[in-house]
This record gives C-alpha cells, sequence and structure tokens, in this order.
C-alpha cells in the first residue's frame, strides 16, 4: 500500500497542472466573476492539488500540520478578496475529489489493487479533504466575523449622533433600540463628544426610540447623572404618550430633568 501511495502521489503531482486548469475552467464556467482572479487562483489550485498529493504519505500527525498550516494562510488571504465567498471555494471541494478520484480509479486498477486496498485509499483521500475544507474554512469564518462586527460597530456609533445646533447646544436623537452594546457606545461617545464641545444644553430626543423599558430608563438615567457632572444640563423630548406611560408603570420619574413632548418645545424653552 504505501508503493502504490507513494507512486500515486508523484502521479497526482505530474498532472497537477492539468488538474488545476480542469478545476479553474468548471469553476469560472459557474463563477463568471472568477475569471478576475484567475491568475492567483490557479496556481493556488496547482500547490492544493500538489498538497492532497503529498498529504497521502505523510503519517496523520504530520499531515494534519501541515493542513491547518495551509489553511490558517490560504483561509486568511482568500477572505480578503470582496468577489470570493466562502461558497465558492467550497464549491471547489467536490471537483477535486471527483478529479483526484477519477486518477486514483485509473491507478488502482492498473496496481490491481483489492477492495479493501481501495477502500482505503478512497478513505485517507476523504478524510483529506474534509480536513482541507475545515482547515480552510475557519479563518474565512473568522474574518467574516470580525468584519461583520466592525461593520455593525460602525453601524451602532452612527446611530448615537451628537447634532451641534449652536456655540452650547447639541441635539442627541435616539432612534430605534438600545441594547446593551448600544449602551455602552451611548455613554463613551455621547459624553467625550459633549464634553469636547463644551456643551451647557444637551437636547435627548425620544421621539424615534422603540423600546422602553427598565433597562433602557436606567441607561438614560446614568446617562443625566453623567452629563450633570460634566455640568451639562440634559433635557428630554420627545415624550410620547407611550413613553410616559411606560416611565410611570415602572414607577420611574424624570425629576429634576426638564423633559418635553416635542423638540420645538426644548429648543423654545432654551431660547427663553
Amino acid at each position: 500500500m504505501k508503493e502504490f501511495l507513494e507512486k500515486f502521489s508523484h502521479k497526482l503531482i505530474e498532472q497537477a497542472p492539468q488538474l488545476a486548469y480542469v478545476i479553474t475552467e468548471s469553476q469560472n464556467k459557474r463563477y463568471p466573476s472568477m475569471q478576475l482572479l484567475e491568475k492567483e487562483l490557479y496556481p493556488f489550485r496547482i500547490s492544493l492539488v500538489e498538497l492532497y498529493a503529498e498529504s497521502l504519505v505523510m503519517e496523520e500527525s504530520e499531515r494534519i500540520d501541515k493542513l491547518k498550516k495551509w489553511g490558517e494562510q490560504a483561509g486568511a488571504e482568500f477572505a480578503k478578496y470582496q468577489t470570493i465567498s466562502l461558497d465558492m471555494m467550497l464549491r471547489e471541494v467536490p471537483n477535486y475529489r471527483n478529479i483526484i478520484g477519477t486518477v486514483l480509479k485509473h491507478e488502482a486498477l492498473a496496481a490491481d489493487l483489492s477492495a479493501a486496498e481501495m477502500y482505503d485509499v478512497i478513505s485517507l483521500l476523504d478524510s483529506t479533504v474534509n480536513d482541507v475544507t475545515y482547515f480552510f474554512s475557519v479563518p474565512f469564518v473568522r474574518y467574516e466575523k470580525e468584519v461583520l462586527k466592525l461593520s455593525q460597530t460602525l453601524i451602532t456609533e452612527l446611530s448615537v449622533p451628537l447634532v451641534s445646533i449652536n456655540e452650547g447646544t447639541a441635539i442627541l436623537p435616539l432612534i430605534g433600540t438600545v441594547d446593551h452594546d448600544r449602551a455602552l457606545i451611548l455613554h463613551e461617545r455621547v459624553l467625550h463628544n459633549a464634553s469636547k464641545l463644551q456643551l451647557e444644553y444637551l437636547i435627548i430626543d425620544l421621539s424615534g426610540l422603540q423600546n422602553t423599558d427598565t433597562f433602557v430608563a436606567q441607561q438614560l438615567f446614568n446617562l443625566f447623572d453623567a452629563l450633570c457632572l460634566l455640568g451639562i444640563n440634559p433635557i428630554v423630548s420627545g415624550i410620547s404618550p407611550a413613553i410616559a406611560q411606560t416611565m410611570v408603570n415602572l414607577g420611574l420619574s424624570f425629576g429634576r430633568i426638564r423633559s418635553f413632548s416635542t423638540l420645538k418645545q426644548a429648543l423654545d424653552h432654551i431660547g427663553r
């Protein structure tokens, strides 16, 4: 068996350029956008066929280490290409399995392998293909999660804009829902920017706020207290009947914080 695997490995390495070409043609037909990266993908496919070939004659521990190292590097590299998705790359897996399997069939018949020996070789090839898929996918998914997290952070930061309307006054319109992550960014950005702008008044408009519960109310009161410690007067506007009723049901009161039903009323109060 060892002699056959070594011979088969050499055969795959010799045919790597042709096999990679067949895979490239298949993928270009399925995903025309991949043609734009053919110069990068074709050498990658050659090296992957060679990797399969070399892995077949390695001990399991050595094979796993090599595939893991390859997957970390290749997955991280290709994840950065905006025109390539993980789905596209995973669609290549059956191509390698089928094409290498075809070569294996001819070589096994020529070597007159038994059914048991053929089963062992196919199992080894399947295991290698599965490991390649896994180790390639891990950094790819990790990169996409990092990009998604960054996008969510940017969106959340944009959802707490501080709008300056004159030298000493700004408006903070709260739109949508306030969760734990947004509350943290709300406190950090608002306090930093309000202090930087040297505000006297900050109008916090709640007319676009969708959720009002104990958590949201507590976050608002914490923000009010922090603003007061900075010498900034918080003013609340956009108090709808639903928000007012919720506050009453929760037994909460804005206390010394001035509140108004509309933004215009809050601005008129500051003007007076």
